[in-house]
């Protein structure tokens, strides 16, 4: 499990800690650290710089070779890049070698089509800040040339604990966040910050309406189930979730989708809670949760068909299953681009 330091830090004060002690103590008597890394590393090795000049590929067509500078004095060098949105006198991020984006590509020296290419230029996307990756980002023409897209940005780096999963298995209230900071509140005799208070509920609470609610779960027969709870909303708007969520997902291995999906993974890493988060058009009638009854396929949210077995739980409307109960949901009853009604799923299931 990936533990980032700076999310720790909303439940418990680490001011004067150091990072590797820390890790350390943690291994003596909680659960193994199996390594400590920095997040965002690619923050301060990205540079701003500026386009001089772009000439085509003397041997692809839809290539093209930019010159740049990263100082005024230069010296001029150059990268091969297939976007055709970059031009000259234009500021863009640049990924020297040995920059690891957060895609996971580290900057090799590459020949393209028989030209050297040393690291490249970025778009949002691959540098985790959207997902618009169909051009390179442009900079604004008052960004400081040869300055850290971190500094220009007020990114910063994460320190980020592996702990093994092995060693927190037994441990429920270990598998997010707020259990874990529990656990350094105690090693470093701090309090713990709960913001989950009755104050807290009551402000959400203000926000519920006396509305019959439009989704009203049932039990068909045995199941796995033990408990569950859901939540109806309404005027939802899909777009990208906040920069500060997205660079905590990121830092965690988890791939920012957009606010809805985000927030549910948020959620699970925080409070070690799955959620499942519907599109409520796609529920044809009454949602059930019971036995499958028959082996079936399902496809699920990344897009593998899966075998059911009949004792397998799901949570199913009048025609379909919809989610394989503990495990993951459909891909038929994911949210949507154009989705502006949830239900928010949240459960508790047998082992078996």
């Amino acid at each position: 499990m990936f533990l980032a330091l700076d999310w720790i830090k909303d439940f418990v004060d680490l001011d004067g800690t150091d990072p590797a002690a820390l890790a350390n103590q943690f291994t003596l008597a909680v659960a193994e650290v199996e390594e400590l890394k920095t997040a965002g590393a690619y923050w301060e090795k990205v540079l701003i710089v500026q386009a001089t000049r772009t000439e085509k590929h003397p041997n692809a067509d839809k290539l093209t070779i930019v010159h740049f500078i990263t100082s005024p004095q230069g010296p001029e060098r150059f990268i091969v890049t297939g976007a055709t949105n970059v031009v000259a006198g234009k500021k863009y991020p640049y990924a020297p070698l040995g920059t690891l984006l957060p895609n996971g590509l580290l900057m090799e020296p590459q020949k393209l089509r028989g030209v050297l290419s040393e690291g490249m230029f970025c778009s949002e996307d691959e540098l985790g800040l959207g997902g618009d990756h169909h051009g390179i980002m442009e900079l604004p023409d008052d960004a400081p040339l040869g300055a850290s897209l971190g500094s220009f940005l007020g990114k910063k780096t994460s320190t980020i604990i592996e702990v093994d999963n092995k060693s927190i298995t037994h441990r429920p209230d270990l598998w997010g966040v707020y259990g874990l900071a529990r656990e350094f509140a105690s090693l470093l005799k701090r309090p713990l910050k709960n913001p989950f208070t009755d104050n807290w509920m009551a402000q959400w609470e203000k926000q519920y309406t006396a509305d019959p609610s439009p989704i009203v779960p049932h039990l068909a027969g045995e199941s796995a189930a033990l408990a569950y709870f859901g939540l109806s909303m309404d005027g939802v708007k899909i777009e990208p979730s906040p920069g500060w969520m997205q660079e905590r997902l990121l830092a965690v291995g988890m791939r920012p989708i957009n606010n809805i999906v985000d927030i549910s993974n948020y959620v699970m890493h925080e409070l070690g809670i799955p959620l499942h988060i519907f599109d409520r058009d796609s529920i044809e009638g009454q949602l059930e949760i019971g036995r499958v009854g028959t082996s079936a396929t399902f496809v699920t949210l990344d897009q593998i068909e899966r075998p059911l077995i009949a004792r397998d739980t799901v949570i199913r409307d009048s025609k379909k299953p919809l989610v394989l109960a503990g495990i993951m949901g459909g891909l038929n009853s994911g949210v949507r681009d154009n989705t502006t009604r949830i239900f928010i799923e949240v459960a508790n299931w047998k082992a078996a």
